[in-house]
């Protein structure tokens, strides 16, 4: 019988990030009520309400799939794929041939700003 590993516990502030999320999309239902019903000069600040909250969901969203990308293995797994993709390319551009010179082009500008995005994530952490 093959042992199933445990799964991982929710990550830290799930509950209070669960209980912020009901407690907005309450407020807001309660608010489209209240503008439907009774007073439709709410409609645009409940539209302006919930496209701030839709902006930063997504900011936030950006910065974790940042952070995500930023792992050591998906560091390494890349790194692995573009020297798998040099050692075809170098002796393609070394022959000459314009789409490999390119290529390579555009995988070193990649790498240098992940570089630098790299930098900037360490010295933010700092």
């Amino acid at each position: 019988m093959t042992t199933t590993p445990d799964k991982p516990g929710p990550y830290p502030g799930r509950a209070e990030l669960d209980s912020a999320n009901a407690r907005f999309r309450r407020a807001v239902t309660r608010l489209l009520k209240e503008a439907v019903r009774h007073d439709p000069d709410l409609m645009p600040a409940l539209t302006g309400i919930v496209s701030e909250a839709a902006e930063h969901l997504d900011r936030l969203a950006g910065d974790a799939e940042a952070a995500e990308s930023s792992s050591t293995r998906n560091r390494r797994e890349l790194a692995a794929a573009e020297a798998k993709q040099r050692r075809v390319l170098v002796p393609a551009a070394r022959r000459g041939d314009p789409r490999a010179a390119a290529m390579l082009a555009r995988l070193d500008e990649r790498a240098r700003r992940r570089e630098q995005q790299l930098g900037k994530h360490r010295d933010g952490a700092a």
